[in-house]
């Protein structure tokens, strides 16, 4: 009868928020294609489990909507770049949709349609490179990334001068 989804065993809501807007996107798009596999309306209860600590501030929820939209669209049977879709639960989700190494455009679009990844090179173009993440604390953050940002670009004048100058030319 409702969307409903578990993170981590833990029911989250799934009428509101980020989650809301990206089952909405979802599933206009399949409307919009026309030939799912299942109906749009369809409800659907999600559970997902992770092993890597949610909401602090390691890229969790980037990671976490390009899985989630990328098994939508697989349901649904949408075709074609689903970045776009990803950035609406997350914007850097639409990043983590490829592997190796990617390139967020930021797009001109008002409705950020044009806002998609574009992946420069795949995962084994340096098959030697590593990452390490140190996690130092696997709490939640209490503050969340977008608010982080906001406050950085009013509070630093580097950032705003970044923001403002630097960003837009790249």
């Amino acid at each position: 009868a409702a969307d409903r989804i578990w993170l981590n065993g833990v029911e989250e809501s799934a009428t509101t928020g980020r989650l809301a807007s990206c089952l909405a996107s979802v599933r206009e798009a399949a409307f919009a294609q026309g030939d799912t596999a299942v109906p749009a309306d369809w409800k659907v209860h999600i559970c997902s489990e992770n092993n890597f600590p949610t909401a602090a501030g390691l890229a969790s929820s980037a990671a976490g909507y390009a899985c989630l939209v990328s098994a939508l669209c697989k349901l649904y049977n949408i075709r074609g770049d689903v970045s776009a879709l990803a950035r609406r639960g997350s914007g850097s989700a639409c990043r983590s949709v490829y592997g190796g190494f990617v390139r967020w455009v930021m797009g001109n679009s008002e409705d950020g349609a044009d806002s998609v990844a574009v992946q420069l090179r795949p995962a084994a173009h340096w098959p030697g490179l590593k990452v390490i993440i140190c996690v130092a604390s696997d709490h939640r953050k209490t503050t969340s990334s977008s608010l982080g940002m906001r406050n950085s670009v009013n509070t630093s004048e580097l950032l705003k001068y970044r923001a403002e100058y630097s960003v837009p030319t790249r």
